[in-house]
Order: C-alpha cells, then structure tokens, then sequence
C-alpha cells in the first residue's frame, strides 16, 4: 500500500506543477477558462504561481498538509472554471484531482498499525 501511496503522491506533486506552469506561461485555453470566471491574465498566472508553490509543498513531509489544502482549493477554482466554460467531461475528472489532492491529508496506516 505505501507504494501505490508513494506514487499517487509523485503523479500529484506533478500534476500540481504542471497545472501551475500551463497557467504561468499563459497557454491560451487556460488564460480562456480561468477568464470565463473573470481572471485577469496576471490574475491567471499568479493563480498558477499558487499551484506551482502547493506542488513545492507537497515534495516536503512537513508542508505536505499545507500544500494538499492548496491544491485542494486550487483543484476546485479550476474545476468550476471548467464547468462554467462548457467543459463538463473534463470538468467531472478533474473531480478526481480533488480527491487525489486530498489523499495526503489521510491518516498513514503504517502510524495507527504499530501503535
């Protein structure tokens, strides 16, 4: 189990940087859907930024938590940017990148097992 946790972790920490980057360097479709909610283009990329800083945070056991709430919030901004574009089949899986973030706010089985 603590491999499969380990490697949802990984896919999330590079989900998370990549989502922040494809805001940072201002890719169109983005810039659009995060406009659609009435983001500026700076507002997009410092919305971006914040991702990219919650995927840091996640590499790291002590800001783990801190950067799961991040993603968290940046997850569900994003998905309902989606929706609100029309985007509803992306929309709906991107409900799985909110339920992914939130997996390191899970208690570790290993902890309570040897207690």
């Amino acid at each position: 189990m603590k491999i499969v946790r380990t490697v949802l972790l990984v896919l999330l920490i590079l989900l998370s940087i990549a989502t922040g980057m494809v805001k940072v360097f201002g890719f169109e479709e983005d810039v659009e859907i995060f406009a659609n909610m009435g983001f500026s283009f700076t507002a997009t990329v410092i919305f971006g930024i914040i991702q990219v800083i919650g995927g840091i945070l996640l590499i790291f056991p002590q800001t783990r938590k801190y950067g799961a709430w991040v993603m968290i919030v940046t997850f569900i901004i994003a998905t309902a940017g989606l929706f609100i574009s029309g985007i509803t089949a992306f929309g709906v899986v991107s409900i799985l990148f909110i339920v992914l973030a939130a997996l390191p706010l899970l208690p570790d089985n290993r902890a309570a097992a040897s207690a």
